[in-house]
């Protein structure tokens, strides 16, 4: 007999996502919604879909999912993102998995990324592994603003279906999460000491997108690779002139400047 499965995921303003993000989860034994501040119909999505929803007070991503997971005594956990669906195979092999009773105890799962009604298979976006499942107190996050990662010590296992990330709706929202996200990266970047470059802030967004859209053959994607490849360019000079800015305004309050 498998442990029982909590999924747990982290919403705000998910109406379009949430309801097949948690129906896709109807085979685990709880489903946790903690809902941030949001301005549509998130929590009524979510509960409709059979999810618990509970207000959270946001503090960082990995922070707050710590909060959220150390709601779970025991069993394992399945932590998702409400744009993040679980097909029905990948649903039978971590039912498999958590049966095992001297299996590893974290498991990776791949992610087909989409964009633009199409699947993302280079540029970087194809060889996407995630560290989702693992057992009830073994797992937490880094307590980081963005780009918060799972650490679970012990044996790690990698399951071989593949859950769907459906990232953006459109330009608009990508727009929308780069202003967000850029503004965490550089925030995060200032508080770690690094330096603002005037070289990097030239250099890193050309680099992004030679990397990306020739390099990683993101022109194999035709026009959805070529737009990803352009916009994450665009995502690195944002983050990066962010960082600028940030620095310069510490500079301008530090004693003996005018």
């Amino acid at each position: 007999m498998s442990s029982p499965i909590t999924a747990v995921i982290i919403a705000r303003n998910a109406e379009t996502t949430i309801g097949p993000c948690v129906r896709a989860l109807a085979f685990c034994d709880r489903i946790m919604v903690g809902e941030n501040n949001s301005q549509d119909h998130t929590v009524e999505q979510a509960r409709a879909a059979g999810a618990q929803v509970q207000a959270v007070v946001w503090q960082g991503y990995g922070r707050t999912k710590n909060k959220l997971i150390a709601q779970v005594p025991a069993g394992w956990i399945l932590s998702i993102d409400a744009d993040e669906i679980v097909t029905s195979s990948l649903a039978e092999e971590i039912r498999e998995a958590t049966a095992q009773e001297n299996g590893p105890g974290a498991y990776w799962i791949a992610r087909r990324n989409y964009y633009l009604g199409r699947e993302i298979k280079h540029g970087g976006w194809g060889s996407d592994w995630q560290l989702r499942l693992f057992r009830a107190g073994l797992g937490r996050f880094e307590e980081r603003r963005v780009h918060e990662a799972l650490q679970a010590p012990g044996r790690q296992g990698r399951l071989k279906q593949a859950m769907e990330h459906y990232s953006y709706a459109g330009l608009e929202d990508y727009l929308r999460r780069l202003n967000h996200y850029t503004g965490l990266a550089a925030s995060e970047r200032m508080e770690r000491g690094k330096d603002s470059s005037g070289l990097r802030l030239v250099c890193d967004p050309v680099w992004t997108f030679l990397k990306m859209y020739m390099f990683k053959a993101g022109w194999r994607d035709g026009f959805p690779g070529y737009a990803l490849s352009v916009l994450s360019a665009l995502n690195t000079l944002v983050k990066h002139a962010k960082h600028w800015e940030l620095h310069r305004a510490r500079q301008n309050r530090e004693p003996g400047r005018l």
